[in-house]
């Protein structure tokens, strides 16, 4: 399938509860992992475009994630992508990213133009 970069200037990302091992099998607990090795982690975030949020889980690897994240705080998810994918139980859209960070601060205004 192919992998849709997703520009997120537009919007903001908040985190909305703190990253999770993104389990691979419910009934044995087997934890996901990579075609590297990496664990991956489930990035449950609150997207906000043009005033209307909309919660979605990014999947990010372990070395993607920043250890001192808070839920609630504006994050930032570089190299987010987008793969559409189907199956016999359904479709949909799934989200990855290289990494989850607090994002950057706006430059604060010195009142000076």
């Amino acid at each position: 399938m192919r992998r849709i970069p997703v520009k997120t200037e537009a919007m903001t990302v908040m985190l909305i509860q703190a990253p999770e091992k993104k389990v691979k099998n419910r009934e044995t607990g087997e934890i996901a992992i990579d075609k590297q090795g990496k664990v991956q982690y489930n990035v449950n975030v609150a997207v906000v475009v043009d005033g209307r949020p909309d919660a979605v889980t990014v999947v990010v690897t372990e070395d993607g994630v920043q250890p001192d994240l808070i839920p609630g705080m504006p994050v930032a998810l570089p190299g987010l992508a987008a793969t559409p994918w189907e199956n016999d139980f359904g479709h949909g859209i799934s989200f990855k990213a290289t990494a989850v960070m607090a994002a950057q601060a706006p430059a604060a205004s010195n009142g000076k133009g």
